[in-house]
């Protein structure tokens, strides 16, 4: 039979005890029936020198007595009621002596319990705990700061909770901590033009503030940057669109691909009108022209109706070759073209694209140094000279034709003895954008340590330069006779100089590098200077690589140089139709360095430079071109970019260049408070011209007569002024913005609206801090820290009237009681409305808002704090017993998965409204990679089945978590086979039967056992220590009777969870490789063997154990407090109803939440 508890029997036996506590009264049921008995059969264990089980009767005189120590006396029922007490070797009691005084005592305490019932309590006033603090600022701020990361743990209390008054108190070393916690907080608010933000880490300097406003804009530019492919692809699919999709605009199927409809109508009409005709356009064609036809199961799609009006419509395009990666990570999942396994994208379209890519490397500007640490780099030529090249980003470069070039190779090493011995070097001459007649003159080519020719003797010696005529002729005469250097193949007649050669288009010239030549030539350069053989015909244009082992296979997916000469007809076609192509394809859509981001690139100055021209202006819509714009406001104000820059300048003009190094410019200094006010600027300007030798007309800045240096002098203070102006101009707006984001934060933080009184407070504090000279941002932070430190945010108290009486909670008061016990937070804006209605203590209304709670992730905050604390896995991170070393893969990132997973399991089970029990017996969990990993098995198959299908891939940054099924058909099943309660309750480096057991028998289903012995022989720490199995050596250690007495309680229980080594694997071995005996003799007598058998005993004979305890847990973290003797009425209506209505989740709740002890209050006077 299933040990009945003492409530469950009060319940059955309620007319019988009524009647006797009106025959007799509480004195003489004590003084007759239970003091006797207790004096006969338990005051020689149980006195004050012996006090077995820290339990001494002698303490209890009266039902007074009895009452205030109800507890204790449940677990003496327990004891008697069990037969476990008094012990076998002791004076037994008859039954009807047993039975008589347990109903004794039920009486008195059921007597006490009925008078009181739906007593709420008294409510200490509370600090919050640390996870409330945490969670509330989360939420307040939208960042997870966890200022409470370094507070000392939370004592527990009640029924074993740190959420309560009894032991949630505030000591002056802890109001240091929260002081600190509070300033941590408000260091992470930053103002923006548009009011307060929270950064993820503190924004106090400026590096920090740079960093947070920086990177969103870079963050940006990568969510928008432009593959060229991706565009080609969706061209390609365009063309060859079915036609029912013939009347679907650019811009439609753009969207459906999820490209810039404005960038791709740019690839599209270009490619579009391509015609046949030699030079740059005609060769595109050609490449455009060789694609063949898609596969017609790359078009899946709906049926296209186009709405009247033009309007866009809703369009799915799959190809079967594009790569997953290159889409953004929030596109929806079902109009992403998608690769098929084993399919790849067309050759051709690849040579298309890299045709494109390096055309416009060869046509547009080329790259440019754009940071240059150096103190000459004056800011304002450098500011000017970045300005020069963003605005050529999608324009021609003349100067890109050219008749000559310089060819370099890499450097030749000296051969190792795990490499190949010889090599080459290929030069590979190829006919770029015509097929005209053409050949090169490779001029003088030498071997040289440095990367450009000699100028004169000493520089030959110095680079160790070797004519690559005479090395040729050393180690390899017939490369060299082939090249006939000093000879013009059209004729003898054209001269050329002995150490040059020609070579003619197309073709390859491989140069042989053997053993000892490249020992030799260790550490040189081939240069090879090359112009265009105008004798053999100007028209041509030719690329040229110079490579090392092979050849490329295109010059159009290498590096070539171009030799083209710009005065002729073929050039200048070449100039036209390059303009057109460079405005279609630029060199870069944007600009951000790789290691100083968008640094102007100063040196030793701080300041920024856009160069995003070409996606302002080809990608972007307006709504992402305001955005855009936005977050480069964002970043000006913030970093105050032009005050910044000016004292930046100001300082290296006078430390670096000492153009400030004249008594004139004694009145300026860099840290000079008023350097930003107009007069002292204006002077300053007005004297720096002079200072560089610009005349100025009369006492203006304008130059008498204006060249380049002097208007960009002008434009520079220009730049400055305006700057300051709206940095002046934000910052009143600002300020405004900011106090109002101030109100509402306070309003939340307090859970009320603010009365004028509590708003004029705020205001107040404000004020002060600005007027001691803080800035606006600095004083909001200041308030925020005030508001984090009052009370009505740090601490949870009510009101309480101040006459004797039970009272309904406020509707705030309501409000915050439900959030902080569902969400250990506090109320959302759902819930603050409805408080604020005055409605929410409706029970309708609260019902309704109690779901929808339940349905928020936010309940994960419960599922975490009230099972982790009940079941005592919470502290998992903090005090794992397993020794790591032991098992390696028993990482970090494996432990907090292994806590995070019953949080999830529990949260599915609320959300899903399922029975209690299935925390038992459930066949569902939810599991990461890592995890998955873990558990191995048919978990692991269904984790990897789901990540291939939602096409992630597993990172520092994406963790996916799945839920999974067939828990039981893995030996595991609800929380008894999670990996944190094995692992929780193992034993350094071997499980633990008994502690395993313990847990399931103490803490999941109630039962009270008296403190161990002191002296209690150790257990092996390892399993391969051990010369017997753990059964054996339990046996052996349970074979003292004293010991077995609550051992067979537990012992078995555990020894049916051996089949799962100490961190939560599946094992059929210990670690000393002797084979696994789950099977357990359990305490009524049947068998069982693993976890799902032992859960289907509890469910079968001890659910109504697991039930109570639930319940009586549950309680006592709704309330916050320990349950009270005036609860049980209670508590057994939680569990009628419970039982009534299948053991849901919901039904735990609703009773819980609608009791008078949740919606009530004593008054003062109680």
């Amino acid at each position: 039979m299933s040990r009945p508890t003492a409530h469950l029997l009060l319940l059955a036996s309620l007319f019988c005890l009524d009647s006797a506590i009106q025959t007799a009264t509480a004195d003489d049921v004590y003084s007759q029936q239970i003091a006797p008995y207790m004096q006969k059969y338990c005051m020689e264990c149980h006195n004050d020198k012996e006090a077995k089980g820290e339990l001494d009767l002698t303490k209890f005189s009266s039902p007074a007595d009895v009452i205030n120590s109800f507890r204790r006396w449940n677990h003496v029922i327990e004891f008697i009621r069990q037969g476990e007490m008094p012990p076998e070797d002791s004076l037994q009691p008859t039954i009807l002596e047993s039975n008589a005084v347990v109903d004794a005592i039920r009486s008195i305490l059921f007597e006490e319990a009925r008078k009181n019932a739906g007593d709420p309590g008294v409510i200490l006033p509370r600090r919050l705990s640390n996870t409330e603090f945490n969670h509330a600022v989360h939420d307040l701020t939208g960042i997870d700061i966890q200022p409470t990361r370094d507070f000392p743990a939370d004592p527990a209390g009640g029924e074993g909770f740190d959420n309560t008054g009894e032991a949630l108190r505030m000591s002056p070393n802890l109001l240091k901590k929260y002081l600190a916690a509070s300033q941590l907080v408000a260091d992470h608010m930053v103002l923006k033009p548009d009011g307060m933000f929270f950064a993820p880490f503190p924004v106090t300097s400026y590096n920090e503030r740079k960093k947070l406003t920086e990177q969103a804009i870079i963050d940006f530019y990568n969510s928008h940057d432009v593959d060229t492919l991706d565009y080609l692809r969706a061209a390609w699919l365009y063309r060859h669109r079915p036609g029912h999709f013939a009347a679907t605009s650019p811009e439609q199927w753009a969207a459906a691909s999820h490209l810039s409809g404005r960038y791709f109508s740019i690839v599209w009409k270009t490619l579009s009108e391509l015609h046949d005709s030699a030079g740059l356009f005609g060769q595109l064609r050609q490449h455009w022209d060789a694609i063949p036809a898609p596969d017609e199961r790359a078009f899946a799609s709906q049926d296209l109706h186009p709405p009247a009006g033009g309007a866009s419509s809703t369009l799915n395009i799959s190809t079967t070759s594009i790569a997953r990666s290159a889409l953004p990570e929030n596109s929806d999942q079902s109009f992403r073209p998608s690769q098929r396994e084993g399919e790849a994208t067309p050759a051709e379209l690849i040579a298309l694209r890299d045709y494109i890519d390096t055309s416009r490397s060869l046509l547009s500007p080329p790259p440019h140094d754009l940071i240059r640490s150096n103190a000459g780099n004056w800011p304002i030529s450098h500011l000017d000279f970045r300005a020069t090249v963003a605005a050529a980003r999608d324009t021609f470069a003349p100067a890109s034709l050219k008749a000559d070039a310089l060819i370099r190779s890499p450097r030749i090493s000296a051969p190792r003895p795990d490499q190949q011995q010889t090599q080459s070097l290929f030069l590979k001459l190829d006919h770029a954008f015509n097929q005209e007649t053409a050949s090169v003159i490779i001029r003088q080519p030498i071997f040289s340590s440095a990367d450009r020719p000699p100028q004169n003797d000493q520089q030959r010696t110095e680079h160790k330069v070797r004519s690559l005529r005479q090395t040729l002729e050393e180690f390899a005469p017939e490369t060299a006779a082939q090249l006939q250097f000093g000879r013009h193949p059209i004729s003898d007649q054209i001269e050329i100089d002995p150490e040059s050669f020609v070579a003619t288009v197309p073709s390859i010239i491989e140069i042989p590098l053997s053993a000892e030549l490249r020992e030799q030539l260790n550490g040189l350069h081939l240069l090879l200077p090359c112009r265009l053989d105008t004798d053999a015909g100007p028209f041509g244009s030719v690329l040229l690589t110079l490579t090392l082992n092979e050849p490329p296979a295109s010059p159009w997916n290498a590096d070539p140089a171009l030799l083209m000469n710009p005065d002729t007809d073929t050039g200048r076609q070449l100039a036209t139709e390059a303009a057109s192509f460079c405005n279609a394809f630029p060199n870069a859509f944007f600009y951000v360095d790789n290691d100083r981001g968008l640094a102007a690139g100063f040196h030793l100055v701080e300041g920024f430079f856009r160069d995003d021209q070409p996606l302002v202006q080809k990608v972007l819509t307006d709504q992402e071109n305001a955005k855009l714009n936005q977050l480069w406001q964002e970043l000006d104000f913030v970093t105050e970019s032009a005050e910044t820059l000016l004292r930046g300048f100001v300082w290296f003009e006078r430390s670096e260049r000492e153009v400030l190094h004249d008594e004139r410019f004694d009145f300026l200094r860099a840290e000079d408070p008023d350097l930003v006010e107009e007069a002292k600027l204006a002077k300053f300007e007005k004297l720096y011209l002079d200072r560089l030798g610009v005349k100025r007309k009369g006492d203006t800045v304008e130059a008498e007569t204006p060249d380049h240096r002097s208007q960009i002098i002008n434009g520079f203070f220009d730049d400055i002024r305006h700057g300051l102006a709206r940095q002046k101009e934000l910052t009143v707006d600002a300020e405004q913005h900011g106090l109002n984001d101030l109100a509402a934060f306070a309003a939340r933080a307090c859970r009320h609206p603010l009365s004028e009184t509590e708003w004029n407070e705020l205001t107040r504090l404000y004020r002060e801090l600005r007027a001691e000279g803080q800035t606006v941002e600095a004083s909001l932070r200041g308030v925020i820290t005030a508001i984090l430190m009052s009370p009505q945010f740090s601490y949870r108290y009510m009101e309480a009237p101040g006459t004797p009486g039970v009272f309904p909670l406020t509707d705030h008061e309501l409000a915050d009681r439900l959030s902080f016990f569902l969400w250990s937070s506090i109320p959302d804006a759902d819930l603050l409305a409805a408080a604020e209605s005055g409605q929410l203590r409706n029970e309708e209304q609260l019902r309704k808002q109690l779901h929808r709670m339940l349905k928020d992730e936010r309940i994960n905050a419960f599922a975490t704090e009230f099972f982790g604390q009940w079941l005592r896995y919470r502290d998992y991170l903090d005090k794992d017993p397993v020794n790591g070393d032991a098992f390696p893969g028993y990482t970090d990132h494996l432990r907090q998965s292994i806590f995070e997973e019953p949080g999830r399991m529990a949260s599915h089970l609320i959300q899903s409204d399922a029975p209690l029990t299935s925390l038992l017996n459930g066949d569902v969990t939810f599991v990461n990679q890592s995890l998955a990993d873990h558990y191995g098995g048919d978990i692991r198959h269904q984790f990897q089945t789901q990540l291939q299908q939602s096409g992630l891939r597993v990172s520092d940054s994406v963790d996916p978590w799945y839920m999974v099924t067939g828990l039981q058909s893995e030996g595991r099943g609800g929380l008894l086979g999670t990996a944190i309660v094995l692992t929780k309750n193992s034993a350094g480096e071997r499980t633990s039967p008994v502690k395993r057991g313990f847990w399931t028998v103490h803490h999941l289903l109630g039962q009270h056992f008296p403190p161990p012995p002191a002296e209690v022989p150790e257990l092996p720490k390892s399993e391969k220590e051990a010369t017997q199995t753990i059964r054996e050596l339990l046996a052996a250690h349970v074979a003292d009777a004293q010991c077995a007495l609550c051992h067979k309680h537990f012992d078995s229980l555990g020894l049916a969870m051996e089949g799962f080594d100490p961190i939560g694997r599946s094992r059929t071995k210990d670690s000393a490789g002797r084979a696994i005996d789950n099977l357990a003799e359990l305490p009524n007598g049947e068998n069982a063997r693993g976890i799902p058998e032992l859960s289907r005993y509890i469910e079968q004979h001890r659910r109504q154990e697991f039930i109570q305890t639930l319940c009586r847990r549950f309680l006592g973290y709704a309330l916050g407090r320990s349950v009270k003797l005036s609860d049980e009425p209670l508590l057994m209506e939680m569990e009628h109803k419970l039982a009534q209505n299948g053991d849901r989740f919901s039904i735990l709740f609703e009773t819980v939440v609608n009791s008078p002890q949740f919606r009530m209050k004593r008054g003062s006077g109680e």
